[in-house]
C-alpha cells in the first residue's frame, strides 16, 4: 500500500507545471504539480495555489530500476516522506 501527504503551495503564471522535480534520495522518480496550469489552480484574492502529493514510505522497501545506459540499478528506500518540494515543508 502507498500512502500519500497532499501539499498546498503558492504559484504564479511563470510556474513550470511540467518540468517536475525529483527528491535527490529517490532520483528515479519524478514529482509534478496535481495542475498542468495556472488556469487549473485555486484563486484566492489573486493568489493562485497548486497542489501535489508526496509518497510517505512506511516500512523499508527496495526499489530496482533501469537507468538509460542499461544499468540495473538497487536502491533501498527507507522509511520516510519523498517528494517535498524544497521550497515547502508544511502538508495542508
Amino acid at each position: 500500500m502507498m500512502r500519500t501527504n497532499l501539499y498546498t503551495v503558492e504559484v504564479s503564471p511563470d510556474t513550470d507545471f511540467i518540468e517536475g522535480w525529483v527528491d535527490e534520495r529517490i532520483p528515479n522518480m519524478v514529482f509534478t504539480y496535481d495542475q498542468f496550469s495556472i488556469e487549473e489552480c485555486e484563486e484566492v484574492n489573486g493568489v493562485y495555489y497548486a497542489t501535489y502529493k508526496t509518497w510517505v514510505v512506511e516500512e523499508e522497501r527496495q526499489m530496482i530500476y533501469i537507468q538509460p545506459d542499461g544499468v540495473k540499478v538497487t536502491i533501498t528506500i527507507p522509511v520516510g516522506e519523498y517528494g517535498i518540494k524544497p521550497d515547502n515543508t508544511s502538508p495542508q
